[in-house]
């Protein structure tokens, strides 16, 4: 066994207040596991930057269900490896002598929670996305606002709006079916917010707890509103009233 070999497979990058480790270790999407290590009084904080925890919700696994919490809650005693006060990242504290030690511990532990995608079991579409765009085009024609659906909300035409309604500020509707297409809302809000570009994306959830009560309250703070569907009437108010602006 080549040792040197191995190690090469390791990369670490320095910076002004620490660096971080590239490791050899991939996530389901095949990008490098890296953790980051920044001084921490007379030691070190090492954490994960919330990659792990962020690609499960991405695979459509909510972060807060009973069996990511338990392993979660494992972690410290297995790894020494901690949630953070935020929920998001995961991390460890060491000494510089056991630097090393933790910064494994910690892309070892963000690499685990992707064994969790592999329980994610089809679902059949349940229709939302279908019922809420019928919801909105006949809300936008009551009022004569013209409605496209499926339209590019990004420069790279990568994201789309399941419906894009021509009002003076356009509206753009995304039925968010999954924790990952909660978050491409929220890039499409980021994204237009960047080219200072004046729209209003408003995001709808069949139900905060399924998507996850986390990224749910995170997502009002990343879009212009993100309600859970409350029924036809609820959503042919909130859509008519937006159009008023």
């Amino acid at each position: 066994m080549n040792l040197r070999t191995i190690c090469q497979r390791f990369a670490w990058i320095a910076t002004e207040d620490g660096g971080h480790l590239v490791t050899p270790w991939r996530y389901d999407d095949g990008d490098h596991v890296v953790v980051f290590a920044r001084r921490h009084g007379a030691g070190w904080r090492v954490d994960d930057n919330g990659e792990g925890l962020f690609r499960l919700a991405g695979a459509g696994i909510d972060p807060e269900s009973e069996r990511v919490r338990a392993r979660l809650k494992a972690l410290p005693q297995l790894l020494g490896v901690y949630l953070d006060d935020d929920g998001e990242c995961l991390y460890a504290t060491a000494a510089t002598a056991d630097l090393e030690t933790a910064a494994l511990a910690v892309a070892e532990a963000s690499a685990q929670l992707q064994f969790f995608s592999s329980l994610c079991q089809a679902r059949q579409p349940s229709g939302f996305r279908e019922r809420i765009v019928s919801i909105v085009e006949e809300a936008a024609r009551e009022v004569g606002i013209e409605s496209r659906r499926h339209v590019a909300a990004d420069e790279s035409q990568s994201l789309f709006v399941d419906v894009y309604l021509c009002s003076p500020t356009p509206l753009m509707v995304i039925a968010a079916t999954s924790p990952q297409r909660l978050m491409e809302a929220e890039i499409i809000w980021l994204d237009a917010a960047r080219r200072g570009e004046s729209v209003y994306v408003l995001a709808m959830v069949e139900s905060a707890q399924a998507i996850g009560v986390t990224q749910y309250t995170r997502a009002n703070y990343y879009t212009d509103k993100t309600v859970e569907f409350a029924g036809p009437k609820a959503l042919s108010h909130l859509i008519a009233a937006r159009l008023q602006h």
